[in-house]
């Protein structure tokens, strides 16, 4: 299964959408939040599912998703709520506490691959707002085969 995801979009739909082409084909999009509604507009563009939760700069939309893909629990958030501009601990507890094996956040606008000994914390980093080493907009692809795990980073020019 090949998963794309993307965060903190924050309502520059254009690039969100060029995020998403940019991937290839994929099964699933995860959408980190902030802008939850970017998530309902990239459903009007493509066919396969589109899951979203809503940020801290959201009103509407669920605060975490667990979605099964392919037998491997991914537990969706946008990550504020367990402070992920300070340390990921809180975030791999709710992990343990969820049985995932993949999280995927968003909120610090950089992208992250971090391992919790044998959960993935996953954050694409921003298609709007990019922060980091790099500064260009990102996004991610998880791709799950035979319960192995596979994060990878992927930029826009």
């Amino acid at each position: 299964m090949r998963i794309g995801v993307i965060s903190d979009t924050h309502g520059v739909r254009e690039r969100a959408k060029a995020a998403v082409e940019r991937m290839g084909p994929v099964d699933l999009l995860l959408h980190a939040g902030d802008h939850f509604d970017d998530a309902i507009f990239l459903s009007n563009f493509f066919a396969f599912p589109i899951i979203g939760v809503r940020g801290n700069c959201d009103f509407a939309g669920p605060a975490e998703e667990l979605v099964d893909a392919d037998g491997i629990k991914i537990l969706l958030t946008h990550g504020h709520q367990y402070g992920v501009k300070r340390a990921l601990q809180s975030l791999a507890y709710r992990a343990e506490e969820s049985e995932a094996k993949v999280v995927v956040f968003g909120h610090t606008h950089e992208p992250e691959i971090e391992w919790a000994h044998d959960i993935l914390l996953f954050n694409p980093g921003s298609t709007a707002r990019p922060r980091g080493v790099s500064n260009h907009p990102t996004f991610g692809i998880i791709n799950i085969a035979a319960g192995i795990i596979k994060p990878y980073i992927g930029q826009l020019e």
